[in-house]
């Protein structure tokens, strides 16, 4: 009985190892097996990397070439427009400046945009100055520069339906006393003649001697009680002259 529980012991361990040195051998055999698929993966990614590179240098020198090419190109456009790359990137950077305070303007409310008219007035008149710049003609630029032209005429639109609180028909110095001063005075219209230069300033298009205005003329009355600091400084400029006299 004895012998038999220990043969069976003993039959129960060599088969046990059996399996165990079995086991292990499959193991070692799969380990193989994925280190050659991990090896076959990993020469295969190196030659997509490797014609990647080569693609990607390629690429470069396309690039460089064709990046060489347009420089010849815009210099001779350049040239036939008689500006230098400096010319150009001055234009581009003075045009971006518009851009970026024309948006500023935009996202005013009508009451504040009034206050910034003068500064309207004088970007729209730059802006046309440039239009007439042979590197306008460029299409990149032309493109935006009219973009530009339609939010100032946007902003001028707006200023104008705000701003118009009346409009005064000049008369005659004869017979209604006009000046600035005179008309400033009038109750229907400031009350108060030290507001004569806002007049004069709302009114630049036609007024450019505050001294002197037309019977008939139509002068836009814009709605305030003080003067603005561009009004007065052009004020004390006014001021400086006459004392200078």
């Amino acid at each position: 009985m004895k012998l038999t529980t220990l043969t069976l012991i003993f039959g129960i361990l060599v088969f046990s190892i059996a399996a165990t040195a079995l086991a292990q051998e499959m193991s070692k055999d799969e380990w193989q097996r994925q280190m050659n698929e991990d090896t076959f993966k990993r020469n295969d990614l190196k030659i997509r990397l490797d014609r990647l590179n080569s693609d990607i240098s390629s690429l470069k020198s396309q690039s460089s070439k064709l990046d060489a090419d347009l420089t010849v190109c815009e210099d001779e456009l350049y040239k036939l427009l008689g500006a230098t790359r400096q010319d150009v990137e001055a234009f581009e950077a003075e045009l971006a400046r518009h851009e970026k305070r024309a948006d500023e303007l935009m996202k005013l409310s009508d009451a504040d945009l009034l206050k910034y008219r003068d500064e309207v007035m004088q970007m729209s008149k730059r802006v046309d100055e440039m239009a007439k710049n042979k590197i306008a003609l460029i299409p990149r630029y032309a493109d935006r520069l009219s973009a530009l032209n339609s939010k100032i005429r946007s902003l001028m639109n707006t200023i104008e339906k705000a701003g118009l609180a009346n409009v005064y028909t000049v008369g005659t110095w004869a017979k209604n006393r006009d000046c600035l001063w005179n008309i400033a005075k009038k109750p229907t219209i400031y009350a108060n003649a030290w507001l004569w230069p806002k007049i004069w300033q709302g009114n630049k298009d036609k007024i450019k001697d505050p001294d002197i205005i037309r019977p008939g003329w139509k002068l836009n009355i814009l709605p305030g009680k003080e003067l603005t600091q561009t009004e007065k400084s052009a004020a004390n400029s006014y001021y400086r002259k006459k004392a200078g006299k």
